[in-house]
């Protein structure tokens, strides 16, 4: 089952502590706001986060893009470890912004770190390479 946009906004919810505390219920009237503005994050930082997931692919010139998000059921279009592992902070970050900068700051350099280390864990591209002394040809 791939990621949808409910499973990240629970997660960020969890992650800045804002669930219910009777049921840990992450849609409530406190979280509102944050559940209106999610939606249109998440289209924004998809985009960041594309080239490290495995849904990126180099097709000539053009590469297919993650489909726009317009409901919470719907899957992100990411792989999960790109979805699950890092989408969440950054929404964290982004949500709390203006509310509670020194927690935003701090899911926004996680955020950061953890695209880092997707990116350096990517395989690096091979080129081809012409021989130095033209072509050996071993019959």
């Amino acid at each position: 089952m791939a990621t949808t946009a409910q499973w990240v906004f629970d997660r960020a919810i969890h992650l800045m502590d804002e669930q219910s505390e009777a049921g840990g219920q992450t849609c409530t009237e406190d979280t509102r706001e944050y559940r209106l503005r999610t939606l249109s994050i998440l289209n924004i930082l998809r985009h960041e986060l594309f080239p490290l997931s495995d849904t990126y692919r180099l097709l000539g010139c053009r590469r297919p893009v993650c489909p726009e998000l317009t409901d919470f059921d719907q899957e992100i279009g990411l792989d999960d470890p790109v979805a699950q592992g890092i989408l969440p902070y950054g929404l964290a970050a982004h949500l709390l912004l203006g509310e509670n900068n020194p927690l935003a700051n701090y899911f926004s350099q996680r955020y950061l770190e953890l695209m880092a280390q997707m990116r350096a864990s990517l395989p690096a591209r091979w080129e081809s390479i012409a021989p130095a002394y033209g072509r050996l040809d071993v019959s």
